[in-house]
């Protein structure tokens, strides 16, 4: 099991807290992108989480002019509103060290118990005001850069 010092570590330079947009909708999401020879960290933090989440895989495929090759990679993503309660739980217990991060992930964490706690009748304005709040502290970022499409 690793040690949830290192989870918070590893996160803090690798992680990405934040959404995406579908619709009308917001969903909201934890990620934690690695090349495919990496897979083994990305396995042990999802066991870390008690299975929460999914893995998923990216093939080589040709990207962008600019980019040349996307690499093989292995993507862990937790999307689930009781399961990213989960991901809570560890980061307030084991505190992100950097300053960016850290606001990221408290902006995003409002969203998700904003959202847990008003499931039948969200106000998609809220969460829209956190969600631009969210995009300022995380478009500096490079995981978040990482993960975005």
């Amino acid at each position: 099991m690793l040690d949830p010092w290192y989870v918070t570590g590893f996160c803090d330079g690798e992680a990405a807290f934040t959404y995406s947009r579908a619709g009308g909708s917001l969903a909201i999401y934890f990620g934690v992108k690695q090349r495919e020879d990496n897979r083994q960290i990305i396995d042990d933090i999802r066991a870390f989480f008690d299975y929460v989440g999914k893995i998923y895989y990216q093939v080589e495929s040709a990207g962008e002019t600019k980019r040349g090759l996307s690499q093989p990679a292995v993507y862990y993503r937790v999307t689930k509103i009781n399961e990213l309660k989960r991901i809570i739980e560890h980061f307030d217990k084991y505190s992100l060290q950097s300053v960016k991060k850290q606001q990221a992930y408290l902006v995003w964490r409002q969203m998700v118990i904003y959202k847990s706690e008003h499931y039948r009748d969200v106000d998609y304005n809220i969460l829209q005001n956190l969600a631009e709040k969210l995009s300022k502290l995380n478009s500096k970022s490079r995981a978040f850069k990482v993960h975005k499409k």
